[in-house]
């Protein structure tokens, strides 16, 4: 492989964690003027959807899809978004965002550890290493007053969830990406994602409607979110997969709270503490030693 492409994979995924970082901002204005949760990832996954696939098909752009790999994209949207949006919202509402963010930082952990048991791919020792390290750099991002969490073991069970499903989803796009280019595995994602989430939304919150504040800037979030977060963002992330390896590529998710912290420092929404800076740039100097380690070859698994 060039080292161009290789670049722009990593490029790719770079601009895919920015967008999912600053994911929670927006979704934290719809929660502010009470947009239920299913409604909205229903009306994201709606409008990414349709934008996708008119544009892409209309484009010839689609790949088609084999009957024996249906199985694998349902499976795929399955894991994500359902269940690991499931997972991840839900528990918040039983533990703090700083604990949630750390149990999350495990998921580069027991990526590797999946396709090596579902794929036999080999795990390097700076990878494992690496990851080690940003896990380390998020939990003192997380450290807040007391240096104390409140759990429940409802919030850790949820959160174990989205940790199993996050790892199922990189199970199942290796065994995609090989094959279908990212628009085509995003798009039915999606598609498929909206289809899971409809009757959830008809089940739990379509009687919460009439709470909703519907604004100029409830709509901008919700565009945003489709266009950016649930379309962009996986796209470029398999993209990045398919031209570096998921293996490296999964490792990057831990950066999703670091891009969060410095959008939210930005917004005026939290304030820069020792704590915070450190822990970036040891989560920053995690994900590098995982990509690059030691000029030496690296120990495998």
């Amino acid at each position: 492989m060039s080292a161009k492409k290789t670049f722009y994979g990593y490029v790719a995924v770079v601009f895919s964690m920015i967008f999912w970082g600053i994911s929670f901002v927006w979704t934290k204005q719809l929660l502010d003027a009470h947009f239920p949760v299913f409604l909205i990832l229903v009306i994201r996954l709606t409008i990414s959807s349709l934008v996708l696939f008119s544009v892409f098909s209309l484009g010839g752009k689609l790949d088609k899809i084999k009957k024996k790999d249906i199985p694998l994209f349902v499976a795929l949207a399955f894991f994500e978004p359902f269940l690991y949006f499931i997972g991840e919202n839900f528990s918040m509402k039983f533990v703090d965002a700083s604990f949630a963010s750390i149990m999350i930082a495990t998921l580069p952990v027991v990526n590797p550890i999946a396709l090596w048991i579902f794929n036999g791919e080999k795990i390097k020792g700076n990878l494992l290493s690496g990851v080690l390290l940003s896990v380390a750099g998020i939990c003192l991002m997380s450290l807040g007053d007391g240096f104390s969490f409140v759990v429940d073991y409802r919030g850790v069970l949820l959160l174990l969830l989205a940790v199993a499903a996050g790892s199922g989803y990189t199970v199942m796009l290796s065994r995609l990406i090989d094959n279908y280019g990212p628009v085509t595995i995003t798009t039915w994602q999606n598609i498929l994602g909206a289809v899971f989430f409809l009757p959830c939304f008809l089940i739990f919150d379509l009687n919460n409607l009439a709470s909703v504040q519907w604004s100029f800037g409830a709509v901008l979030s919700l565009v945003m979110l489709a266009l950016l977060c649930s379309s962009g963002a996986f796209m470029l992330y398999a993209y990045g997969a398919k031209t570096i390896s998921i293996m490296k590529v999964s490792v990057f998710t831990n950066a999703i709270p670091v891009v969060t912290i410095i959008f939210a420092i930005c917004f005026g929404m939290e304030s820069l503490t020792w704590n915070k800076a450190a822990g970036i740039l040891i989560v920053v100097g995690g994900l590098l030693f995982s990509q690059f380690g030691f000029n030496r070859k690296s120990k495998q698994i």
